[in-house]
């Protein structure tokens, strides 16, 4: 089928900027008493942590630790028949499906550099992590895939010491609707597609040293070793933001410019075409006019991270879109 024709143009008000979305905070960061107490080597996350929590004078220090990370991981476990514990999965006679499941999981993110292994260094806050499996089913009931995720217990960060900024974009539902709107009315194609494992293409900065103990059933038997991270893993407090990091330096390099009305909207001019690219997370859409330059900008974002191609869009959010 040959390409369509060019058609008309987007609205002024989608046109883009070069500036970044968002700018570094500059306010002054001030140690608390338990960045303090790290420092001076008198306490690190897990049992000493928490017997520090019952003696802390200041119940305000951890007013934000307990993140929302640690409550979604929780539900994701409870769901009915799914293992909650290392312990627990080992004894299922389904074992070495798991221990199988597992084992990929670890090779993939050690050949991601996810990170290296060093000794445990002193006055160093030390993140825990966890498994987190479930369980994907086939629509005859029978199992589908055994599905596993590791973890960091984001709420064991520390502000001003392994993370600063968290605020991530994500474009608006209303330029969603509006985006729809333009494609509809040019006929333009509208095509959706999703990164896979988003958070894991997150590079963290150098002066985020964050060191975490070694997951639950790979531990080397080293004593005072840590793993040193290098890349962002699911549940760090600053995952979502080293994600759009990484997706926005990808699109710039590509030719998008990130639009004044929503950081979560990216727009290109290719010669006389215009292509838009919304992103939400890990969710997309893109539509242009001209068909043959959508698919050619997928195949490139598809070079640089994993992608599932949905086709033309029939979900959005939940929300079902129907052409007529």
């Amino acid at each position: 089928m040959a390409p369509k024709k060019r058609k008309g143009k987007g609205p002024a008000c989608l046109e883009a900027q070069a500036a970044q979305p968002t700018q570094q905070s500059t306010r002054l960061r001030k140690p608390s008493t338990l960045v303090k107490r790290i420092e001076a080597g008198k306490g690190t996350t897990g049992d000493e942590l928490a017997g520090y929590a019952e003696d802390d004078p200041d119940p305000s220090e951890w007013a934000n630790l307990a993140g929302y990370e640690e409550i979604i991981a929780t539900t994701i476990q409870e769901v009915e028949g799914d293992p909650k514990s290392v312990q627990e999965v080992q004894s299922r006679s389904n074992w070495p499906c798991w221990k199988d499941a597992m084992d990929r999981k670890i090779g993939l993110l050690k050949h991601a550099g996810t990170w290296t292994m060093v000794p445990r260094p002193p006055r160093k806050n030390i993140v825990g992590c966890k498994w987190v499996f479930w369980l994907k089913w086939k629509a005859d009931g029978s199992v589908d895939k055994y599905k596993v995720c590791l973890v960091v217990r984001g709420f064991t960060q520390i502000y001003g010491v392994d993370y600063y900024d968290t605020y991530s974009p994500v474009a608006r539902l209303t330029s969603f609707h509006l985006i729809l709107a333009i494609a509809v009315r040019n006929d333009w194609d509208i095509e959706a597609f999703n990164f896979n494992s988003a958070y894991l293409n997150g590079e963290l900065d150098t002066d985020e040293e964050i060191y975490m103990q070694e997951p639950p059933g790979y531990k080397t038997g080293r004593a005072g070793m840590a793993k040193w991270l290098l890349k962002v893993l699911y549940s760090l407090k600053q995952a979502g933001r080293k994600w759009y990091d990484a997706l926005h330096a990808t699109a710039t390099d590509l030719g998008f410019r990130v639009t004044k009305a929503d950081p979560g909207v990216f727009i290109a001019h290719i010669q006389e075409d215009v292509l838009i690219l919304a992103v939400h997370v890990d969710d997309c859409v893109m539509t242009g006019s001209l068909s043959k330059l959508i698919l050619l900008y997928k195949e490139k974002l598809h070079a640089w991270y994993a992608l599932t191609d949905l086709g033309p869009v029939s979900w959005l959010l939940g929300i079902q879109v129907m052409c007529n």
